[in-house]
């Protein structure tokens, strides 16, 4: 007698179980969807998300974890020889942990060697980045009475970023035209000296002034930053750091 071989019989998962799934993953799509920068509100861990990694680039940090050379044009520039004399101890450091190079040149701005006879208030020097200071570089700006110069800024990797203190809620900034939804953030930051490689050098001290202090291990400098949705994208606005609210 034969025996027919019997097909197992597929368990069927009911309609509920793949609804809930189904609800679980769309959930789960939703919320990453509105805490990434494409989401269109802002909540705490969504700011802190924004800042974490604009702070991965170096030249998003704040201006107290920077070091500037005043006088500095663009680089690479020629620069009069005694405006860096006169910040010689920063110079100095940015060539030692090779940052920059400085060369003297003729003051005919040829490319030359110097000449003998110039005059020291002419003498100039060339000075250029390194592929190493091209990653904490960007040009900037000092404002000196009423005068604005140049300055060539260097600002420090490892920056953390500590708990949101407040921030405003989104909207337009009535003080500009700017038609983005913008807001202003209080946050904490500090620098690591154990991360902060070049920047920990004490002859940036006290330009550079986010470590924690020995006796206060913990302590955060705050700053404020602006936020900007632009084109359906919250980040970094193009004046970060320039609140006007």
């Amino acid at each position: 007698m034969n025996q027919q071989s019997r097909t197992p019989k597929r368990r069927r998962i009911p309609r509920k179980v793949w609804a809930l799934g189904l609800a679980i993953v769309a959930a789960v799509g939703f919320y990453a969807w509105k805490e990434s920068p494409l989401g269109p509100g802002l909540t705490e861990s969504k700011i802190h998300n924004i800042l974490v990694d604009a702070m991965a680039t170096p030249t998003n940090a704040p201006g107290s974890a920077c070091v500037n050379v005043v006088g500095v044009r663009p680089l690479p520039t020629d620069v009069y020889t005694v405006f860096l004399q006169e910040q010689d101890k920063i110079v100095q450091a940015l060539i030692k942990h090779e940052l920059i190079t400085v060369k003297r040149v003729s003051a005919d701005g040829d490319g030359s060697p110097p000449k003998p006879d110039e005059d020291p208030d002419d003498a100039t020097s060339h000075m250029a980045l390194t592929e190493k200071g091209r990653t904490y570089y960007t040009d900037g700006q000092a404002l000196f009475g009423s005068k604005l110069l140049y300055t060539a800024k260097f600002c420090a990797p490892g920056l953390q970023v500590g708990k949101i203190l407040n921030y405003t809620k989104p909207g337009k900034n009535p003080f500009d035209e700017n038609p983005n939804a913008v807001s202003a953030v209080k946050f904490e930051w500090r620098l690591d000296r154990t991360t902060a490689d070049w920047a920990a050098d004490p002859a940036f001290y006290p330009q550079i002034s986010g470590f924690p202090s020995k006796d206060q291990p913990d302590e955060w400098e705050t700053r404020h930053i602006m936020l900007e949705r632009k084109d359906g994208v919250w980040g970094l606005g193009d004046r970060p750091y320039t609140i006007r609210w």
